[in-house]
């Protein structure tokens, strides 16, 4: 099993998460890092953070536009960011049934978790379903960078 997921199933259960739709979403996070980076591997971390807990999957590689630019030659970072959302998307691989894994982790933003992802100098943020380029990242390492901001398993169905 390559690193990247080994570090995202201990970095879940050191903070108790079990939620299975958020251990599909950070595993297709892990996903995009060996098989989009261009290095083949990332790493995974998880923290409290007051009732939230926030899971980061990063690498660094090539990012996201570098990435989709063999299928998308002239595409612009903040396109490629938009882009990469969309369901059905691939930048690596010409294969409908691929490219369903940031739109997935968009959509378990439905259930009240919050995402930050940025690439090569742009952040996207998703809630509620929906997401948009808000601008300049603060990343300051290449490659990508993703957070899953979701309630803790004990404020689980409570509001926050």
């Amino acid at each position: 099993m390559p690193p990247v997921i080994e570090s995202v199933r201990s970095a879940l259960a050191e903070v108790g998460v079990e939620d299975r739709r958020l251990q599909i979403g950070i595993r297709e996070l892990a996903d995009n890092a060996l098989h989009h980076s261009g290095q083949g591997e990332g790493w995974c971390q998880a923290e409290h953070l007051g009732e939230r807990v926030a899971v980061t999957v990063q690498d660094r590689g090539i990012g996201i536009r570098r990435s989709m630019a063999t299928r998308y030659p002239d595409i612009d970072d903040r396109s490629a960011l938009l882009t990469a959302f969309g369901m059905g998307v691939s930048g690596a691989f010409d294969d409908p049934d691929r490219g369903l894994g940031l739109g997935l982790v968009l959509q378990y933003t439905r259930s009240g978790a919050y995402l930050l992802l940025e690439s090569e100098g742009q952040a996207y943020i998703g809630s509620g379903g929906q997401g948009q380029v808000v601008g300049k990242s603060t990343q300051k390492v290449s490659g990508v960078s993703a957070t899953l901001f979701v309630r803790t398993p004990e404020k689980q169905g409570k509001p926050v």
